[in-house]
Parts: C-alpha cells; structure tokens; sequence
C-alpha cells in the first residue's frame, strides 16, 4: 500500500530549509507517526494507540510544540476521514502556549466549523470545498472533493462534508472508491453505513440491503483465520 500521509507533510516542514540531517527524535516521531497512520486506516486497533503515544514522546523530546500540534492535527485528520469524531482539547492546550493560524484554520476545517476558517491559512488543495460550505452546495462539493489529488486529504474533505453538510450519493461514493483502491478498511467501512442509511432515508431499500449484505461479508472476510 502506498504511504501517503499527513505525516509526510510533518516531516517536511522539519527538514524544508535545512542541508542537515534530520535529528534522531524527529526520524523516530514520523516513523511512529506513520505507522500510526496505516494501522488506523487499516483497522488494526490494538497496534494504532501505542504508535502515536510514542510520536508525540519524541517530540515532546524535542520541545517542538509547532510540530506537536500537527501531530495532533494528523489524529483528527484520520478520524475525520473516517467519519468519527474528535476531541481537541490536547491540540487547544498547545494552540493557547504558541498560536498557529494555519494549524488553527485545519482545526476548524476539520471540525467542520467552515464559516470560521481562515481560507488563507488552509492548505490549497481545500479551497473548492470551503467554497461549496458558503453556498451548502453538494453537487459542487462532490466535485471538488473528487478534484483532489492526494487519496488521503480527498477523504478527509469527505469526512469533514459529511460530517456537517448535506452530502449526496456521489460524495459517499468517490469516499468508498478511495478508501477501497488504497485498502483502509476503517473508512471503507463507515461510509459503507453511511451509504446504507442514506439509501434507507431515501426510501431505497433494495440498494441499502445490498450495501448491508456486501459489508457483512467484507467483515465476515476478515474474520477469517
């Protein structure tokens, strides 16, 4: 599976500028973080928690509470993109000691909070999603989460929309399309529900039956041994 992650963008914004090499705690912390990211995607629940205790320890190492804070940031993303809530008072805890508006704005973004995000502060690739939040538009946010690029940061727009907007049966889908080229059975998962319950509340039975009995064997595949 490809590693795309948040945690890239983290490693980048350690070393962007510097001909040094990285420090130890920052190559352990995107180590863990990574892992951290796959294991979440993947399901594997028993080993996700420990990975990400371990990354922010190194960093906490470090004294680098700007990089601390993405850390976080990259725990609400996964969860977002998987249709699950978050807690953010660890990430606001470090907000209040050394502000960050872009760290901010992501925060809210992914909270779904779009009418009080700084859209200059928030990464490009999230600009059409911001737009379609103005207008409680659907069809074009549809289209603008399918514009982006990067797997990963595709569904946490899903996430974030669905979450907190009216969403149509293209959205849902191009999140299970995403979810199920890369194999992150988490969020393949949950907007698998959520497709059947959006079937049964438009009256479609036969579709939401067919959604339950290919979630059920995709489980009951798993389970195997």
């Amino acid at each position: 599976m490809k590693k795309t992650v948040p945690v890239l963008f983290v490693l980048l914004i350690c070393a962007c500028g510097s001909l040094t090499s990285v420090p130890d705690w920052k190559d352990k912390a995107g180590r863990y973080l990574e892992e951290y990211t796959t294991s979440f995607l993947t399901n594997r629940e028993l080993s996700t928690e420990p990975h990400f205790v371990k990354a922010t320890r190194e960093i906490a190492a470090g004294n680098d509470l700007r990089l601390l804070a993405i850390a976080y940031l990259t725990k609400y993303a996964l969860y977002t993109a998987s249709l699950e809530r978050f807690d953010d008072s660890e990430f606001l805890k470090i907000e209040r000691l050394e502000p960050d508006a872009v760290n901010m704005a992501y925060c809210r973004f992914l909270q779904g909070n779009f009418a009080d995000v700084d859209a200059g502060a928030l990464p490009s690739r999230y600009a059409g999603v911001l737009k379609a939040a103005a207008l409680r538009d659907a069809a074009l946010a549809a289209h603008e989460i399918s514009a982006i690029g990067d797997p990963l940061s595709r569904l946490v727009a899903a996430g974030a929309w669905v979450n907190n907007m009216p969403y149509d049966e293209k959205i849902l889908q191009t999140a299970i399309d995403t979810a199920s080229a890369n194999g992150w059975r988490r969020p393949l998962w949950a907007y698998l529900e959520k497709l059947r319950a959006y079937y049964l509340e438009i009256g479609d039975k036969s579709k939401a039956e067919a959604v339950k009995n290919r979630l059920e064997l995709l489980k009951m595949e798993k389970d195997k041994k």
